[in-house]
């Protein structure tokens, strides 16, 4: 029964989708792709990518530090018994 169901939901969806069709398709891509070329929206990016790249490095110097200055591994209070 719940395989039927499921069958006609998709059914319903894929007709639903095919009404919208092309033309809201093609609308929408466009919306996308003013925002994507907005002068503002590309600095934003630029800056997360910057600051992404940068927390990056970061993290990765931490890490690089943490593997040479410590030779013991860390006890965890679940490990106790």
């Amino acid at each position: 029964m719940s395989k039927l169901i499921l069958l006609g939901a998709g059914a319903v969806g894929y007709v639903l989708g095919a009404k919208a069709g092309r033309e809201r398709y093609e609308q929408i891509s466009r919306s996308a792709q003013k925002i994507r070329t907005n002068p503002t929206v590309q600095q934003k990016m630029e800056e997360a990518k910057e600051a992404a790249s940068s927390a990056t490095e970061k993290v990765r110097k931490q890490s690089e530090g943490s593997t040479t200055t410590n030779s013991t591994s860390p006890t965890y209070a679940s490990e106790s018994f």
